[in-house]
């Protein structure tokens, strides 16, 4: 039963990804997080293109995956910097 529980909470916890507002470059930008098994960088792309939707130039990109005794999950961060006209 414990087990469902922690894998409904993954689940669950990966239906959106995070959208965080933030200055780079002295432009706006984003922090943008989507993890969990069911996403891919297909979900951070589509998030930053509905936050920049001028375009955006990637700052960074990090994936790594978090080990519990139930098993792993990816952790993904994409950073963006929106572009101006």
């Amino acid at each position: 039963m414990r087990r469902s529980a922690i894998l409904l909470m993954f689940f669950l916890t990966a239906c959106s990804a995070t959208v965080k507002p933030t200055l780079t470059n002295g432009r706006d930008g984003a922090v943008i997080a989507c993890d969990g098994l069911l996403y891919s960088w297909k979900i951070c792309d589509k998030a930053a293109r509905k936050t920049c939707p001028g375009g955006y130039d990637v700052v960074d990109r990090q994936e790594s995956r978090n080990h519990t005794d139930y098993g792993s999950y990816p952790t993904r961060k994409l950073v963006v910097s929106c572009k101006q006209y």
